[in-house]
């Protein structure tokens, strides 16, 4: 029984990864364990039910519960635990530069901003060769190679000619052969308003690393294969690579990408140059809402549904568990409505993107943070109890009551889920 139940945790939340709220401090687990025991000395000695269903439905309370916890304390500000979402990052011209917030967005201002001038975008490197007659024949028949050294890495590729083969043929078969190769490299065929046809090879990796001009050279040793290369011109640079040039609040910077990260939290993409600079601010705005409460909602439902599954319905205290949440949703239905969430008869919550869109367009979003932050933190507060004393909500038969005038912690008790809640904690 135990080995399944192990194997059933593992196979259910084994791969999850830890979030920054399964870290705790001394203090904190402290108080954990101290809530424990506080509820142990309140708690009737039971007779508790084992069986394998039960600590499964155990287990999935907890772990729901937990993620719900997590969740809930996202979306509270580190200050002073109010409603916080999730910013987005807002760029004042975004067809010149695009980007996205990538860290953890209760640790920036709102206020946080700066500019970005591009001055010169990365680009790669491109080599057009000659353009030439595609049915001519200017390459002798013979067995033919060359080599093509890409970021210090030497590949030589051969291929044989025929009588038959034209110069459109033998540009079409380098072509296959150096992007079947997947070394960083695209070739195709390019074809000028006379007809005539010319091997295009361009890097896929943009920039210059140190004093070396290219990304790429085609040469050969031998005097027949450089007269290829020449002939079908492959070594010909038409476009050198070049480094992103910009400047971040008048500091001037410069990239081998046009994709940058700026101070570890923004993911900058520059897709112009720009006359002016551009401004890249946080802001809460209608989507970030919508994915936070998203998550919000997520976890209540995920929460919901351990219950409503038919699997558990057998278990006293299912109809309990439900009662209590969908009470703490019941007692704030006009605020989850103003916020586009509404209850279902289920238990579960829907959003109503819509709202928020509309809300935004008002400038309202600020009466959303308010109407959700009693809801947030009554869920919160809720998901720890339930975290902390899954075992309430199976089918416990009481054997005795604690006495009133002096409780005092049961060990043997304490110990039937004590281990369960502390895995979670590190």
């Amino acid at each position: 029984m135990i080995s399944s139940v192990y194997s059933y945790y593992l196979s259910q939340y084994g791969n999850k990864s830890n979030s920054k709220y399964d870290s705790h401090t001394r203090t904190q687990l402290k108080n954990t364990y101290s809530k424990v025991v506080k509820i142990n000395s309140q708690t009737p000695v039971y007779k508790l039910d084992l069986s394998t269903a039960a600590q499964k439905y155990a287990i999935d309370l907890k772990e729901h519960a937990r993620a719900l916890e997590n969740i809930t304390e996202d979306l509270s500000d580190g200050a002073d635990g109010t409603m916080t979402f999730k910013k987005s990052a807002v760029s004042s011209n975004a067809s010149a530069v695009n980007a996205s917030y990538i860290t953890d967005f209760g640790a920036a201002s709102d206020d946080e901003s700066f500019d970005i001038n591009v001055k010169q975008l990365a680009c790669s490197q491109l080599n057009t060769g000659n353009y030439l007659q595609p049915r001519s024949k200017h390459i002798k028949p013979g067995e033919y190679s060359f080599d093509l050294s890409i970021n210090d890495v030497i590949y030589e590729f051969q291929f044989k000619v025929d009588n038959s083969e034209t110069t459109n043929n033998i540009q079409n078969k380098i072509a296959r052969l150096i992007n079947r190769s997947n070394i960083g490299l695209t070739a195709n065929i390019k074809e000028d308003s006379l007809g005539n046809t010319a091997i295009n090879i361009e890097s896929e990796s943009t920039g210059i690393n140190g004093t070396t001009p290219v990304i790429f050279s085609i040469k050969s040793d031998d005097a027949n294969n450089q007269l290829l290369i020449d002939t079908l011109g492959l070594d010909r640079v038409t476009q050198y690579p070049s480094n992103a040039i910009f400047d971040v609040d008048g500091d001037e910077r410069s990239s081998m990408s046009n994709s940058i990260t700026i101070n570890k939290a923004y993911d900058v993409k520059l897709s112009k140059v720009t006359e002016e600079p551009v401004t890249i601010s946080l802001k809460a705005d209608a989507d970030s809402i919508v994915e936070s409460l998203n998550e919000l909602v997520a976890g209540y439902n995920n929460l919901i549904s351990v219950t409503n599954d038919e699997n558990n319905n057998h278990f006293q205290g299912t109809e309990k568990l439900q009662n209590e949440i969908a009470s703490i949703a019941r007692s704030y239905k006009k605020q989850l409505a103003d916020s586009g969430l509404s209850l279902n008869k289920d238990g579960t919550i829907s959003a109503d993107k819509e709202v928020i869109i509309n809300a935004d367009n008002k400038d309202a979003l600020s009466h959303i943070y308010e109407s959700l932050n009693s809801f947030k933190n009554s869920i919160k507060e809720k998901a720890e109890d339930i975290a902390l004393n899954p075992m309430d909500y199976v089918n416990n038969k009481i054997i005795a009551y604690k006495n009133p005038l002096r409780s005092f912690p049961d060990p043997y008790n304490l110990s039937a889920y004590t281990g369960m809640m502390f895995n979670g904690y590190i």
